[in-house]
């Protein structure tokens, strides 16, 4: 009975979140989206073991199959998201779905079982509250593949999350970078104490060979535990949960100005004339400097007049520079990388980042297309 009613709870606490996302005005789309969907699952996971608890096996004991293949999205949903509240370029592309295969794959598998008779379903989960359902082979190659999937997920996000605090630090957000950049690792942490709740019961399992049902309801308390914590800071501060790109200081200078045309025509020579871009050195602290404005200032200017981070603006010009480069007859001598360190790249993996961000295109690619 207790159980049936954390299950219960959690499941109006998850739906009231979720119609809170939803009804809230947001610039950010996107982003309340992909929590939504990343709530909702958890929602799944503790509906069909609500299902399995009480009397509503009896009537819809299928539910219970709803949460297989669950954990597949989890990675991905999270990935998307903090892409979504860290970069305002960031925008849906078709690609993306190749991130659900897996999950799509466990569902295909899955169909038949939903077309089994009930009483079928109801031996079958007889036996998984008794304890007596065997662990069968599939099923823990299956396991180990999500738990896996799971943490590669975890390990890029926490990569983006410091790539993130570098690229977009510059960008002077109402909510800045580096609360959402917080945030994010914050409920990293709490997907991580999941996944290392999944392997602990999945070798629990291993080790006895056959299902226990309280490890599923342990599961669910640390994905109850999430909803909460959400819906809690959602209370504290819903901007930081579904962070629009509204910037600070819209009250200084307006750059459309006459005075604001003078910084541009700075910034304009500096870097087509001077070429500063050239510099690996070269931060925002440097240039502001050289233009005499204050970072914040010369961010909202390179944001406001290009639509981009100072990073995605030098980097662009590097680009830019080096397929001129690349193009001119002298520079056949010289590998790609070397011309990438002459136009102001530090790495190879930076440059390739850069470029394909860019271009759409490899360095390799493109040069084969040339």
């Amino acid at each position: 009975m207790i159980w049936s009613a954390l299950f219960i709870i959690n499941i109006v606490q998850g739906l009231f979140l979720i119609s809170i996302i939803t009804i809230k005005r947001n610039s950010n789309a996107l982003a309340s989206r992909l929590l939504s969907a990343l709530i909702l699952l958890m929602i799944l996971a503790n509906i069909g073991y609500l299902v399995i608890r009480t009397d509503l096996k009896e009537f819809v004991p299928q539910m219970l199959g709803v949460t297989y293949g669950i954990i597949f999205l989890y990675g991905p949903l999270f990935y998307f998201y903090s892409k979504s509240v860290t970069d305002n370029n960031f925008k849906w592309k078709k690609k993306y779905w190749l991130h659900f295969v897996p999950y799509f794959l466990q569902f295909l598998y899955n169909i038949p079982f939903f077309f089994y008779d009930r009483i079928i379903w109801t031996n079958f989960i007889n036996k998984y509250l008794a304890g007596n359902l065997p662990f069968i082979t599939y099923v823990k190659v299956l396991f180990a593949v999500q738990n896996v999937h799971l943490l590669i997920y975890l390990i890029i996000i926490f990569s983006w999350t410091r790539k993130a605090r570098h690229e977009y630090s510059s960008v002077q957000y109402i909510t800045s970078v580096s609360a959402r950049i917080n945030w994010l690792k914050t409920l990293a942490y709490c997907f991580s104490i999941l996944a290392l709740t999944i392997s602990t019961l999945y070798i629990y399992i291993l080790i006895v060979g056959k299902y226990n049902p309280v490890t599923n309801y342990i599961y669910t308390l640390i994905t109850s535990g999430i909803i909460y914590f959400i819906a809690f800071k959602m209370v504290l501060n819903p901007e930081l949960i579904i962070p629009g790109f509204a910037q600070k200081y819209r009250s200084y200078m307006e750059f459309g100005s006459e005075e604001g045309g003078k910084y541009l025509q700075k910034l304009k020579f500096l870097m087509e004339d001077q070429k500063i871009f050239t510099s690996p050195e070269l931060k925002l602290k440097t240039l502001a400097e050289k233009i005499d404005l204050p970072q914040h200032q010369l961010s909202k200017l390179i944001n406001e007049k290009f639509g981009k981070s100072f990073s995605d603006y030098i980097n662009e010009y590097r680009v830019n520079e080096f397929i001129s480069r690349v193009n001119q007859n002298h520079s056949a001598n010289y590998t790609l990388y070397a011309i990438a360190l002459e136009v102001g790249f530090n790495s190879k993996s930076s440059f390739n980042s850069a470029f394909k961000k860019i271009t759409g295109k490899t360095p390799s690619e493109y040069k084969i297309l040339s």
